[in-house]
């Protein structure tokens, strides 16, 4: 409830707004009351376009894990629930150390699916960037590449690899998290199933040029490989998600993505035509290794022949 809204305040003895309270603890109340059974919620660790992360703990081996629950608005059976499971599915096969291992799937009692995984303790690659620390970025590069090129090597696609999606631990162990957007390239998964939320920076609903029809195209614009900002869903496969990893290696290497613009649309029209000469010559000036570089600039061709077959050839 907003304040121009509110039309009643209660103030208890010691003078606290406790309406402010209660509407400050509604949400965590609601969640608490739907805890998946054999976990107790602690605190909210972050929320995306589909799901909120919780850090729970799990009552029958002690241990403190990460808790996904479907958002509140949407519905059980809805389409986003679907690609829900799906990540769950999908993550689940990829037994990697640079992936979060999916410990158990279920159903709320009110019938919303749950995921409980690894809890993975360090910060986002985003926030690192963001704070201008020294970053070992050869280090922490590889293994996100190896960590997708276990991916690429048993058909899945990321699609959405951003330095906000990847997590850095104390000790320089790298995780590449939400896996939402996963595509399995042998199929059994819909690209028609996306959320319906449109306004999540990871869904974009557009098309190419004006006579073109729209279609759902999948990841987020600032990172996005111009064949997925141009919806050509029949040309996207791991080399477009080696784009994404230029994408953050450029990231790293500059402090900003490749594509700018003065808006969501605006930079998707600069994805599909990879233009990103603001990136480029951040890139010329930002005193990294000459064959990073390269490299960097190597991943982010607007051919997608020319970039790495895929992840792991990247790696190497």
């Amino acid at each position: 409830m907003s304040d121009s809204t509110r039309t009643h305040v209660q103030v208890d003895p010691i003078g606290v707004d406790t309406t402010q309270l209660q509407e400050s603890v509604s949400p965590v109340v609601a969640a608490l009351a739907a805890e998946p059974a054999g976990f107790r919620l602690e605190s909210e660790l972050g929320h995306g376009g589909m799901g909120i992360v919780w850090r729970a703990r799990d009552l029958t081996l002690d241990r403190a894990v990460a808790v996904k629950l479907l958002q509140d608005h949407f519905a059980a059976d809805s389409r986003t629930a679907m690609r829900f499971l799906d990540e769950a599915r999908i993550t689940s096969q990829l037994q990697h150390p640079g992936i979060p291992a999916i410990y158990q799937v279920g159903t709320l009692p009110n019938g919303r699916p749950f995921l409980a995984m690894k809890l993975v303790k360090g910060r986002t690659l985003e926030a690192m960037i963001k704070s201008g620390e020294p970053l070992n970025v050869l280090a922490i590069f590889e293994g996100i590449c190896q960590a997708v090129g276990y991916a690429h090597a048993h058909g899945i696609l990321h699609r959405d690899l951003k330095p906000a999606n990847v997590m850095v631990g104390a000790f320089g162990e790298v995780q590449v998290m939400d896996w939402g957007l996963a595509k399995s390239l042998a199929g059994g998964d819909s690209d028609s199933v996306a959320p319906e939320d449109e306004s999540t920076a990871t869904v974009i609903r557009s098309a190419r040029d004006s006579d073109t029809q729209a279609g759902s195209l999948m990841g987020t614009p600032a990172f996005i490989s111009p064949e997925q900002a141009a919806g050509e869903t029949q040309n996207v496969n791991e080399r477009s998600d080696v784009f994404g990893l230029g994408a953050v290696l450029c990231a790293m290497l500059t402090g900003s993505p490749p594509f700018a613009g003065k808006g969501s649309e605006s930079v998707r029209i600069n994805a599909v035509r990879g233009h990103m000469p603001e990136a480029l010559a951040k890139l010329d000036a930002c005193g990294g290794d000459p064959e990073t570089v390269a490299l960097c600039k190597l991943c982010m061709s607007f051919d997608a022949a020319e970039r790495p077959a895929n992840g792991g050839a990247l790696a190497e």
